[in-house]
């Protein structure tokens, strides 16, 4: 490879990148504004919920009969839980909200320099042009033939690459979910008032909350993880469930709170983890055959050009 065809295939590179970034930058604002919608509507809910504790806090346990609402503690438990259940989506919206923000920025920083490394990129084409041109058309039609399937390769491979990248921290973050569920599941729960039965319980939550942050981390990069897919799905034949990684958040929270509130057992919930993770792992083994696929097909026609050029 010619000093130009080692700059061009790095120019080639960079360009596709800044394409997907121009394409995620739209697809980011567009959920940003989404997530903005929806955190209006979630603190508007749980305004109202508030107010529907308070008020039934407030009531007599005459009054409550009076009115024909059932027991005041059993429809206290039941707002109590639905308070809490939008709390939890209301904190999650608003973490994903600052994800979102944070990468438009980023984003939008990235995408500035696309114009110049298209005329860097054209620059390079007529300087190599120039370079084939000076030999046999024979080989000249040959050699433009390799060339334009390297760069299809090379293209690919990125692609694979990044998408590889992100699915490995999914597999991570899923992996510390998990490993601080089973935990809080395997200390059982402490009954009692003693200093020890509550330094148990403070763990145990703080467990469920560190939990539940990293659920965050994997939500974002599910949905990163979605997108790289998809835009391979066009070229290769990776198989993936797009529900199993946009679904994973609502999936988790409902098993966490379900567990949480009745038996504590938290099964549920890492059941939901696990089998977002068996998919990440699925995907990530054919990523690794069709990228093993790629490196040859790029071997070959690397071969294929040298023995032209030496012939």
């Amino acid at each position: 490879m010619t000093t130009i065809q080692e700059e061009i295939q790095q120019t080639i590179q960079q360009i596709v990148h800044l394409e997907k970034v121009a394409s995620q930058l739209r697809t980011t604002k567009q959920e940003l504004e989404t997530a903005y919608d929806e955190q209006d509507g979630l603190l508007k809910k749980l305004d109202k919920e508030l107010r529907d504790v308070e008020r039934l806090e407030g009531l007599t346990t005459t009054s409550m009969f009076y009115k024909i609402l059932g027991s005041k503690e059993k429809q206290l438990d039941k707002e109590r839980q639905e308070y809490l259940e939008l709390s939890l989506k209301t904190e999650d919206i608003a973490k994903t909200i600052q994800l979102l923000e944070y990468e438009v920025n980023l984003l939008e920083a990235k995408s500035k320099s696309k114009d110049q490394l298209i005329k860097v990129l054209e620059g390079l084409k007529i300087k190599r042009e120039e370079e084939i041109i000076k030999t046999d058309p024979v080989l000249r039609h040959q050699l433009l033939g390799i060339s334009e399937q390297l760069e299809s390769n090379y293209k690919l491979q990125k692609e694979i690459s990044e998408a590889e990248q992100i699915g490995a921290i999914c597999d991570q973050l899923i992996n510390r979910i998990i490993g601080l569920l089973q935990k809080v599941r395997n200390w059982g729960q402490w009954p009692g008032n003693t200093s020890r039965s509550r330094m148990q319980r403070y763990a145990r939550r703080d467990a469920i909350d560190r939990a539940r942050n990293l659920s965050y981390q994997i939500k974002h990069h599910l949905h990163l993880f979605n997108q790289e897919l998809a835009d391979l799905n066009s070229n290769l034949s990776v198989h993936f469930d797009p529900k199993a990684f946009t679904n994973f958040s609502t999936s988790f929270f409902s098993n966490l709170i379900t567990d949480w509130i009745q038996n504590q057992q938290l099964s549920h919930a890492i059941g939901s983890a696990s089998n977002t993770r068996n998919q990440v792992h699925h995907v990530l083994q054919q990523l690794d055959v069709e990228s093993t696929q790629c490196k040859t097909n790029i071997a070959k026609l690397l071969q294929d050009r040298d023995h032209i050029v030496s012939s």
